[in-house]
């Protein structure tokens, strides 16, 4: 068996090959067509590869990889760390290659077993999603920010009518009347009836009228920095649109995540929670990939990094934390899952929610993100224990379940 191992930079890599006579040979390619037609010269059909995840930069030798049938373990970068660790320092792209296809002939037995596992196509086009879902997330926080800054220009009050800068009644709100002077001999209804007519007619009228009246009664005693005639009032206007525009494609990412999601088992199993929502369902999966492959909800607490973080030393002892070295991305989404519970504690039967109060009354007493953390960590039991019995959440059983657990 030969083994190759792969140190991926951008555009590039370095390799060594280990032939099953113990022979060493180093070689580079790029990543292009040419490229690797190199490595492919050195491939035979019981040859392994190991390489490092290094995101973008490893998603051409992948793709590669995955369309000539060659057998390869991707490691994560922190696994892989631990495993070549040596006393010496001595760390170079053909160095680190050597070592990985060392890894390769004396340890392939646990690679296999810690190796990144690939995803099926539905769970890659997801991951997608998320990430783009995120993305427009940061940047309509950005450009909100911007817009908050202005209008702090222009008319301070604003800000803490609307909480909510990026929904259709603030932002028509904020084109029209973003400085105190264009209110000036107007009236109430008239205010009201203008913006009426350019937001949607589902908001109702009343709800408009509540707010143009705390803008218009704002405006009275308002002191802007700026004149009505400022550069400023363009540049909100600008904001305005860009958020607009931001709002239009996140809602196009979340139908499409949702359809995209809505055929897989897990999703429908996730979704069945109550609160846990099909929008944040299907961003944990494209952030955690197929649940069935984890064995148990210990696996998904570490690939999440919610694994806890113990250190002691002698009489020093540490209090616990968790890890934080898997998917910060999935943890988010666990906490706005929690999130969500709590908030709609009154409508729903959710053994989380129960869990969460308990752990904020005596003698337990923990704070919030305390609770929070330990809320996720059953949440993630849930998941997994649902998603290998193939059943879906059902309350009557999993309070059963929890007074059954404290007898024992």
């Amino acid at each position: 068996m030969n083994i190759i191992g792969i140190d991926v930079s951008q555009g590039e890599s370095h390799a060594t090959l280990i032939t099953e006579e113990a022979e060493k040979v180093a070689f580079k390619f790029k990543h292009n067509k040419s490229g690797f037609q190199i490595l492919n010269s050195y491939i035979r059909s019981n040859t392994i590869i190991i390489f490092e995840t290094t995101g973008v930069y490893s998603a051409q030798l992948t793709a590669y990889l995955k369309s000539k049938k060659v057998k390869f373990y991707e490691l994560n970068p922190l696994e892989a760390k631990l495993r070549m660790a040596s006393l010496r320092r001595n760390k170079t792209d053909k160095n680190d290659s050597f070592k990985l296809a060392l890894l390769g002939a004396t340890q392939l037995t646990e690679i296999k077993n810690h190796c990144n596992k690939q995803s099926a196509l539905p769970y890659d086009s997801l991951r997608i999603l998320s990430l783009r879902y995120k993305q427009l997330i940061k940047c309509r926080t950005r450009i909100l920010n911007f817009l908050r800054s202005s209008l702090e220009l222009t008319f301070p009050e604003l800000n803490q009518i609307f909480k909510k800068a990026y929904a259709v009644l603030a932002l028509q709100a904020f084109r029209m009347y973003c400085h105190p002077d264009f209110l000036a001999g107007l009236t109430l209804k008239e205010m009201t009836n203008r913006v009426y007519q350019f937001v949607s007619r589902r908001i109702h009228k009343d709800v408009i009228q509540s707010y143009c009246a705390q803008v218009w009664l704002a405006a009275k005693d308002s002191y802007p920095a700026v004149p009505a005639d400022s550069l400023e009032i363009e540049i909100i206007s600008e904001y305005c649109d860009e958020i607009e525009s931001y709002n239009k494609e996140i809602a196009y990412i979340q139908s499409k995540l949702i359809k995209t999601a809505v055929g897989l088992d897990d999703f429908k199993v996730i979704s069945s929670i109550p609160r846990a929502g099909q929008l944040n369902s299907a961003l944990l999966l494209g952030f955690t990939g197929d649940i069935a492959r984890f064995d148990n909800y210990k696996q998904l607490n570490a690939f999440l990094g919610l694994d806890l973080n113990r250190y002691q030393s002698g009489k020093y002892g540490k209090g616990d934390t968790i890890n934080r070295r898997g998917s910060s991305q999935g943890r988010a989404v666990e906490t706005d899952m929690i999130r969500s519970m709590l908030r709609n504690q009154g409508k729903i039967q959710n053994h989380l929610v129960d869990y969460y109060y308990k752990l904020k009354k005596p003698p337990f007493n923990k704070h919030d993100k305390v609770a929070l953390i330990a809320c996720a960590n059953h949440l993630n039991r849930t998941i997994i224990n649902l998603v290998h019995t193939h059943q879906l959440y059902n309350y009557s059983k999993a309070f059963i379940n929890k007074c059954l657990a404290r007898n024992k």
